[in-house]
């Protein structure tokens, strides 16, 4: 009897742990592309990121008083998602969207209210994660992430640079 009880009871937990919880996202975690799906298409989050990087460039100048306009240094690229789920999905990818340099760094006693502008504008856009990546004097780094693994790097020493990379998204003639 002892055996039997056992028995049903290890069945009964080789059948809970199995069944697992769904998906929170509402996709299917083991097929990427339905996840990708549902994300915006690389060329809608490639303009909503632009449009936040130009309304970032704006507050900081208008607010801190900046003298001279940002510089776009281009740099912008493309590359296969990085994980071994996303790498291989057609048409998923990551660009690195132009990075932009003001010529003149951001004062110390200016960087909090630099840093609190960032948040303030990125936050509008879902970014909610906040990483101080160097706080030293002269010298500051802080990289924010939004929930599709989107990354604005916004920092000053000599020059005050934005760059930003996106998460994995799809090519809209990839979402189908």
């Amino acid at each position: 009897m002892r055996k039997l009880v056992l028995f049903v009871l290890c069945g009964l937990l080789a059948a809970g742990c199995a069944s697992g919880p769904e998906p929170s996202d509402g996709g299917n975690v083991a097929d990427p592309l339905s996840t990708l799906r549902q994300r915006p298409s690389m060329e809608e989050i490639t303009a909503r990121y632009e449009e936040m990087q130009q309304k970032l460039r704006d507050r900081l100048s208008a607010d801190l008083g900046l003298a001279t306009p940002w510089i776009n240094k281009g740099d912008f690229g493309q590359a296969a998602c990085e994980g071994k789920e996303l790498s291989h999905v057609d048409g998923a990818e990551q660009h690195s969207l132009e990075r932009w340099t003001y010529e003149g760094n951001i004062p110390d006693d200016q960087w909090e209210r630099a840093q609190q502008i960032g948040i303030d504008v990125t936050k509008e856009y879902g970014f909610k994660e906040l990483e101080i990546v160097v706080n030293r004097p002269g010298d500051h780094k802080v990289e924010m992430r939004d929930e599709f693994g989107g990354q604005l790097q916004f920092g000053t020493k000599v020059h005050t640079v934005l760059s930003l990379r996106t998460g994995c998204h799809l090519l809209q003639s990839a979402k189908g």
